[in-house]
């Protein structure tokens, strides 16, 4: 349902590490107020990313342990309100009967809203999640979103984050941690990174630094400079955000 706004279909990276289970098929930046009646939280005329996706019916992960291991990493999940289907709000994440692939939608579109409050210091967003009649496995997601670049950003950590709880690996501390050096990251000025030196700025290990750059390039959001004598041996990355080179 792409009902106007930018698409930023070009510039997704391709090639990623992992075969994805949901796949994406396009990211927006728009209005789009004719979603906004589908939940009373959204701000009129406020900016939302638009995220077409296709979902995994026969995911050998249940929708309930999917849930489970979202929240484990990101327990700020817990506390979100969820009106889906048009019930009243209530805490916690809301999931359908026997609709796999509304509910992969619907917990992403939780997890984007989570990642973009930490990632711009928001209080409060809100989002929905439409599902196709056809194809079946498809579902727009709509999240309010100041920046496209956030938005975009947030997508495609958030996806990468689905598709290893689906493929059974473990979230914590790594998608946290990617979060955390993402926003150091796009905050600063430095050209270049050592693992060393953006744990010394985030306050996180160092090989926990390491491992969440190196997932931070797998969805090419970092990138790896290359430097004819590094005496450290280690590598140097940039932050490039979505489709972006470093020169």
């Amino acid at each position: 349902m792409q009902v106007g706004g930018r698409e930023f279909r070009d510039s997704l990276p391709t090639g990623l590490a992992r075969v994805p289970v949901i796949e994406l098929v396009s990211l927006a930046f728009g209005s789009y107020p004719n979603v906004e009646s589908f939940n009373s939280g959204f701000r009129p005329g406020h900016p939302k990313m638009c995220l077409t996706l296709d979902g995994e019916p026969d995911a050998e992960v249940g929708d309930a342990v999917l849930h489970r291991r979202l929240v484990e990493a990101f327990p700020g999940l817990t506390a979100h309100l969820c009106q889906a289907g048009g019930s009243d709000p209530r805490r916690g994440i809301c999931l359908v009967e026997d609709d796999p692939t509304a509910n992969q939608a619907h917990l992403l579109e939780h997890l984007m809203l989570e990642m973009l409050s930490s990632l711009d210091g928001v209080g409060r967003l809100s989002g929905v999640t439409c599902a196709y009649s056809s194809p079946p496995e498809r579902s727009d997601i709509f999240v309010e979103c100041d920046r496209p670049d956030s938005g975009s950003l947030v997508s495609l950590m958030a996806l990468e984050a689905m598709n290893a709880a689906l493929a059974g690996e473990p979230l914590a501390p790594c998608y946290p941690d990617m979060l955390v050096c993402a926003r150091e990251l796009r905050g600063c000025s430095a050209d270049a990174w050592l693992a060393a030196g953006l744990a010394r700025a985030t306050g996180l290990p160092t090989g926990r630094t390491a491992a969440a750059l190196e997932a931070l390039s797998r969805v090419r959001v970092v990138q790896e400079v290359p430097f004819a004598m590094n005496f450290s041996g280690e590598p140097l990355y940039r932050f490039v955000g979505v489709g972006g080179t470093s020169a």
